[in-house]
């Protein structure tokens, strides 16, 4: 969401971004102004529950359930998501209010946003980060916020808002019902303090890009299978490039010598320079590779992974493995082999790559924003 709020401040609004607490140092970090919104709510466990697949770091453990998608677990999911919207909604909803903000805009995650949007008479734009996975749930999700609504006295609220604002390219995104608006995805990978560290020089074969994101490692060591891929593509006649923090670094273990590992480097920096880029279905990850055209391989074992990562492979853009069967060093290493050598895949993701170029910048769409709020936009928009 960065992106948009600059492109909000740059026009000459004022924003705000509301969060929990934890948040904060983020939110000033990227140069923007944060606002405490509730309290901080523990999801950490209830995530490490929706994990598919082995989860053990090396593919081989007894494999879990197959079924995949949101879908699976969305009672849990739901109560998690109302649980954040509870923390959040009485102090967004108070600022809301006290600040006369004209646009809420909020990820499709944080229902406190359209609750407040509510509370305060004033527009709600739903901003997604990915493929629209929670469209399925509208009915149900409108269900579970009306006991918090009819408490702040809004009634039913649409947690699809009056506009969706989507980085997808169309083919990725599939049936999009609902006021929509197309935005061009611009990775954001935080704020350095030093020159960060790029790719190592080209030789004459591949470069194959491996990172695994920030959410996995969070739920433990044993999901945090980048070390495991990059060992699985040992004498590949390939550079693999390994992208970590720090923090994770010391998790992979013992690594093959044809592995350069570069830490805290934002992606869009290191994949001009790849062939194919493996990761764990997250969709930063994802888009951003599509950004640069590249072909992915995705070992996802979250739900929402799983989700993002098939749609990937309905594209012909990548190629997604099932959780279910294990990710095993064979699996892994003919995966990659066989997209360093197909044009199809790099092809399919071009493709996509030349819509997303063709979206309206996030600067594009600050007009669309200021009609929706319509005379009270002169000065002052939230996020």
């Amino acid at each position: 969401m960065v992106p948009l709020a600059w492109a909000c401040l740059a026009a000459g609004h004022e924003v705000r971004v509301a969060a929990p607490p934890g948040l904060e140092g983020m939110i000033l970090r990227a140069g923007l102004t944060p606002v405490r919104a509730g309290r901080e709510v523990d999801v950490t466990g209830v995530v490490r529950g929706f994990v598919k697949g082995p989860g053990n770091g090396n593919g081989n453990g007894p494999a879990r359930s197959a079924q995949a998608g949101p879908s699976a677990k969305m009672p849990r999911a739901l109560g998690m998501f109302v649980d954040l919207a509870v923390a959040m909604v009485d102090d967004l909803a108070a600022f809301a209010r006290d600040w006369r903000a004209d646009v809420v805009v909020y990820d499709p995650t944080a229902w406190a946003g359209p609750l407040a949007a509510a509370a305060a008479g004033v527009p709600a734009v739903r901003q997604l980060y990915g493929v629209d996975l929670l469209f399925p749930a509208r009915d149900a999700i409108v269900r579970a916020l009306e006991p918090v609504g009819d408490r702040l006295g809004v009634g039913p609220v649409d947690p699809l808002g009056l506009l969706t604002i989507d980085p997808c390219p169309a083919e990725l995104q599939g049936p999009a019902p609902g006021a929509r608006q197309r935005m061009r995805y611009l990775p954001y990978h935080g704020v350095h303090d030093r020159r960060p560290a790029g790719p190592p020089a080209r030789r004459d074969r591949p470069v194959v890009c491996v990172t695994w994101g920030t959410t996995m490692s969070r739920l433990g060591d044993e999901y945090f299978l980048a070390g495991h891929v990059a060992r699985a593509l040992a004498g590949l006649d390939a550079e693999i490039l390994l992208a970590v923090t720090p923090g994770q670094r010391t998790t992979l273990g013992p690594l093959p010598p044809d592995v350069h590992v570069v830490e805290s480097a934002p992606l869009r920096l290191l994949l001009p320079g790849a062939d194919l880029l493996v990761h764990h279905g997250g969709a930063g990850s994802m888009l951003t590779g599509l950004v640069h055209g590249l072909p992915q391989l995705a070992l996802p074992e979250l739900p929402d992974h799983i989700a993002h990562a098939g749609r990937l492979a309905a594209t012909g853009a990548g190629v997604a493995l099932n959780p279910a069967e294990g990710f095993g060093a064979d699996r892994i290493r003919a995966a990659v082999e066989g997209l360093l050598a197909s044009a199809d895949h790099e092809g399919s993701a071009r493709r996509l790559s030349a819509e997303m170029a063709a979206h309206p910048t996030p600067a594009a769409l600050v007009a669309e924003l200021e009609q929706l709020a319509g005379a009270r936009a002169a000065g002052r928009a939230a996020v």
